[in-house]
């Protein structure tokens, strides 16, 4: 299209049917209409610098992060910042953390397939040794895998709690029992769960932050970058992925809560009933299993629940993260087909996590404003499964040449923190009040709690 650097279009000379797609997800959540007609593209928008996938991983990227936008009224996505934050950039004091653990990756297996590990937290990796009984080294792991059928050894990963996907091609995916139980399911759904009084609209929000890694942190980040008080709650036994809680901490405070106590229950109890929007991105049930199920939500909030591979079908527990899903779907195997590679070819973002939480993003304040018209209590649950069919159902595969995402100086800006000098994505909307803190660096608690929270 020859669209030249640091020019700015109305959305659909920069993508076409990208209006048709933001009238289609929007419609599924109910709230005030967004200003799709008036949202312009704005930043580098020449062809070199487009996400390279077989996919339409542009379109739907670009789609997530208006959608967010138009729901807290900015107008403008900057593509610069928002690939920034797609290629999750994070430098400290001017060197990037590693992405990926030694162990995590791919491995052939004696039926000549690919498995993928997932060893980012050292539990996993430790259990991966210890199911294999191998060497923990990348060569001792190779040589284990190599003796193993890689059906046989998905399955035994999942029985152990471990993270692993065989590489399917995207037919094999669509035989499967788990692929057929949740093809239907639209990208949201939105249920009321319950009645409430309407809250008042035009003051800071509560959210209770329960997720990890990266698509419910993004959740929750973009919702801080408006000015809501974001609380992200963990627990110190848990482990973590530095450069993603850095990533996705502007702007929000973090807390310590071990809902295996009775003090951390009553402490989370608490949290949860002065809580306006609750993002929970655990795994279905965790919460429930330890007393707040969704009957504990309070009357008038707003639930958004995000899981892998969703809440029904055979595989609604199996636990999993964005390159997993991409692995079992067949994603990963199309790439390599489309480019013509003989190495595996995943998306070049973890464009389902982001996608996924720019979409909570927008859910969250769709309903929280729906909510202070209309009363009631709301779930919105969304799933890194129904992003991925999402974003096949927006083109069919295409050939491609992948390359790298290329990081633009644009789309970054420089922050002090507790960390070190922090330099990542700028805010792709609203803005940033603090640089990310520390895990466990604040009481559990709200902050103003002396104030009322009319409801």
């Amino acid at each position: 299209m020859g669209l030249v650097r640091r020019y700015c279009v109305v959305m659909d000379a920069a993508v076409p049917g990208l209006d048709t797609t933001l009238d289609q997800v929007a419609a599924l959540v109910p709230g005030p209409r967004l200003a799709i007609d008036a949202l312009a593209i704005a930043g580098d928008l020449s062809d070199q610098q487009d996400l390279s996938s077989a996919f339409q991983v542009e379109k739907a990227t670009l789609a997530a992060a208006a959608l967010a936008n138009l729901s807290a009224g900015c107008t403008i996505v900057n593509r610069d910042r928002l690939h920034a934050m797609l290629a999750t950039h994070v430098e400290i004091d001017g060197h990037q953390p590693d992405t990926w653990a030694p162990l995590s990756g791919y491995y052939s297996t004696a039926d000549n397939e690919t498995i993928q590990l997932h060893c980012n937290f050292a539990h996993h990796a430790s259990g991966v040794v210890d199911l294999l009984g191998c060497e923990p080294t990348r060569a001792g792991v190779e040589q284990a895998v190599a003796q193993h059928n890689a059906a046989d050894l998905e399955q035994r990963l999942m029985t152990a709690g471990l993270i692993g996907a065989r590489l399917r091609t995207m037919n094999e995916w669509d035989d499967h029992p788990h692929a057929q139980a949740t093809a239907s399911l639209p990208l949201i759904e939105v249920t009321k769960i319950g009645e409430g009084t309407p809250r008042a609209s035009g003051r800071r929000h509560r959210v209770l932050d329960c997720s990890r890694v990266l698509a419910g942190p993004v959740t929750s980040m973009v919702l801080a970058a408006d000015g809501s008080d974001v609380l992200r709650v963990g627990a110190k036994h848990l482990p973590s992925v530095q450069g993603c809680v850095i990533a996705t901490g502007f702007s929000k405070r973090n807390t310590f809560v071990d809902l295996n106590t009775p003090d951390g229950r009553s402490s989370f109890g608490s949290l949860l009933a002065d809580a306006d929007v609750w993002v929970d991105s655990y795994r279905p049930g965790s919460f429930a299993d330890r007393g707040f199920g969704l009957d504990q939500v309070p009357p008038g909030s707003v639930v958004i629940q995000i899981s892998a591979f969703d809440w029904v079908g055979p595989w609604a527990q199996r636990r999993g993260y964005d390159s997993i899903v991409q692995s079992t779907t067949g994603m990963v195997k199309a790439g390599s087909e489309w480019s013509g590679s003989q190495h595996p070819v995943p998306l070049p973002v973890q464009a389902l996590d982001y996608c996924t939480g720019l979409i909570g993003a927008f859910a969250a304040r769709q309903l929280v404003r729906h909510q202070s018209v209309e009363g009631g209590t709301w779930l919105a649950r969304l799933s890194l499964l129904r992003t991925r069919n999402w974003l096949v159902g927006l083109g069919s595969p295409r050939s491609f040449e992948p390359r790298s995402v290329n990081v633009l100086d644009s789309g970054l800006h420089t922050v002090d923190s507790v960390f070190g000098r922090v330099r990542a994505a700028a805010p792709i909307g609203g803005g940033r009040s603090n640089p990310p803190q520390g895990l466990g660096s604040s009481p559990p608690a709200w902050q103003n709690k002396t104030q009322s929270n009319s409801h």
